[in-house]
């Protein structure tokens, strides 16, 4: 980027380290010598304060609000972003820590972006060079201004985007202007204009990779790094590890897309059988009871990464696909095309759940709201499901989760899991067949239970305990007094099979 002259305070690296790591492992209120939290006393929130402690305490900057980057280290603008992290809420979580919330960038100036290119854009000039700080935001609920006090500084880090990032980045910001070019060439007058701008946030939303854009028009929108984008960042400073990148980077879903239909072509109507010939790998079958159509998964979520040219073994492991939160996820079919069983998504965290504030700020919104997902669709042609001669790969699709969805389907999860457990209404159920005869469990011997959350039956969004039986000695988790099994969400029958099937993106 073109160095610029600008007002910001200038910095060696040097400086910045050593005026940084001096603050790591000590709380906001511990470095904030300028004072600031002595200075808001009295109010409950102040937008920003850790990031102003930060700036101003630590950094001895002032703090301004123009849409340039906030200093310059060895003659490059920087941009400082001060971001809170927690512990992961996924228990089988990959993460050290996650993001607490997406990361604000800069506002999206609907005049100013109509007449940009992204290389001299606001955008990019605060993107450019970042200097990450991380603090602790050590508390399962949204806390108060004082409660920011206690938080600790965890580190720091200075940030390039490589290229495919850069790329990826590019092509998102090139939507949301377009779009709003789009406006303003079939919309005369402002008054016009400002009608269709509420539609930025959700008709782009399937196609922005990295960033969205948020509040809703007509409050003021800003452009945000995802919080999966920004916890990969935050991680490979924690963890030091990189993720694998794809010998052909993904730049925007339509390569997703365009790869997907060149694999269908070459691969649905095969068996798995010819499919791991092809590719030269071994394929493995169990033969215990109850677990084949495991093994057809594992072999399918296998066959995907060869596929796609990778050689690592989990989806969790490629760059391309961890940064824009897409999620790889099987779908087997009966012979009758009907989806064989639900869709396991993941397994939450109730602490969380119950001491969160509203919905709109809920880790299951964000899970659903943030990510798209590859369907995996293989179909079972016949009654021997460990014949692998006889299990179909039918393709690839991508799909995501609706806005109409998650505001009603998974909402009323997250509301009646929380009101069971809040009220003390949550009960562990014996099971029952039809006729009143009790379930009896074939390898204990002892009737079946679980606790009253949703179930398939009545949502399309709902838990089951996952276990290898029901014996006391896997009921692991406790709530309100009641052991049971550990609790997953699911996505129903009806609903993977709506997606698959009515989806378009």
């Amino acid at each position: 980027m073109e160095k610029v002259k600008s007002s910001a305070r200038i910095f060696t690296k040097q400086e910045i380290d050593n005026l940084l790591s001096a603050a790591i492992g000590k709380s906001l209120e511990e470095v904030d010598k300028a004072g600031l939290f002595a200075h808001h006393e009295g109010k409950s929130k102040v937008t920003g304060i850790a990031g102003d402690v930060i700036e101003i305490s630590v950094l001895g900057c002032e703090r301004d609000s123009k849409q340039e980057p906030d200093i310059i280290v060895d003659g490059e603008q920087v941009e400082l972003k001060t971001t809170g992290l927690i512990k992961p809420k996924k228990k089988d979580s990959p993460y050290v820590y996650e993001c607490k919330e997406p990361v604000s960038i800069t506002a999206v100036s609907i005049p100013v972006i109509v007449k940009e290119e992204f290389e001299t854009s606001n955008f990019w000039h605060k993107l450019a060079h970042v200097l990450w700080v991380y603090y602790w935001y050590n508390s399962p609920v949204t806390v108060k201004l004082d409660g920011y006090k206690n938080f600790p500084i965890l580190g720091f880090q200075f940030y390039e985007f490589d290229e495919a990032d850069r790329l990826r980045l590019k092509q998102d910001w090139l939507l949301v202007r377009d779009f709003l070019i789009v406006i303003h060439r079939d919309y005369s007058g402002q008054e016009e204009r400002e009608k269709q701008y509420p539609r930025l946030s959700h008709e782009l939303r399937s196609q922005l990779m990295l960033i969205d854009t948020a509040p809703k028009y007509p409050n003021p929108p800003r452009f945000r790094l995802k919080r999966s984008f920004a916890t990969v960042i935050a991680n490979s400073y924690f963890t030091k590890q990189s993720l694998e990148k794809l010998k052909n980077p993904i730049t925007k879903y339509a390569d997703i897309d365009a790869k997907c239909e060149e694999l269908n072509k070459t691969y649905a109507g095969k068996n798995f059988a010819e499919i791991a010939s092809l590719l030269g790998v071994t394929l493995k079958t169990r033969t215990n009871r109850g677990h084949d159509s495991y093994e057809a998964k594992n072999f399918a979520e296998f066959v995907v990464l060869k596929m796609f040219g990778s050689e690592v073994n989990s989806l969790n492991k490629i760059d391309d696909f961890v940064k824009i939160g897409l999620i790889a996820k099987s779908l087997p079919l009966k012979n009758n095309g009907v989806p064989k069983e639900s869709m396991k998504m993941f397994m939450p965290d109730f602490n969380d759940w119950v001491n969160e504030d509203s919905f709109e700020d809920s880790f299951l919104r964000d899970y659903f709201s943030e990510h798209q997902f590859l369907f995996i669709v293989y179909q079972y042609k016949d009654k021997d499901n460990k014949n692998p001669q006889t299990i179909e790969f039918v393709g690839f699709k991508r799909v995501m989760i609706t806005d109409e969805f998650i505001e009603t389907e998974v909402k009323k999860c997250w509301s009646e899991v929380r009101s069971l457990i809040t009220e003390k209404r949550l009960v562990i159920e014996k099971k029952y067949r039809k006729d009143g005869a009790p379930i009896i469990n074939p390898k204990t011997r002892v009737q079946q239970e679980s606790p009253n959350f949703p179930k398939e039956a009545q949502c399309d969004v709902f838990l089951r305990g996952s276990g290898t039986d029901s014996s006391d000695k896997y009921k692991t988790l406790e709530i309100n007094g009641l052991r049971m099994l550990p609790q997953e969400i699911w996505l129903s029958k009806r609903t993977t099979l709506d997606l698959y099937l009515n989806q378009n993106l």
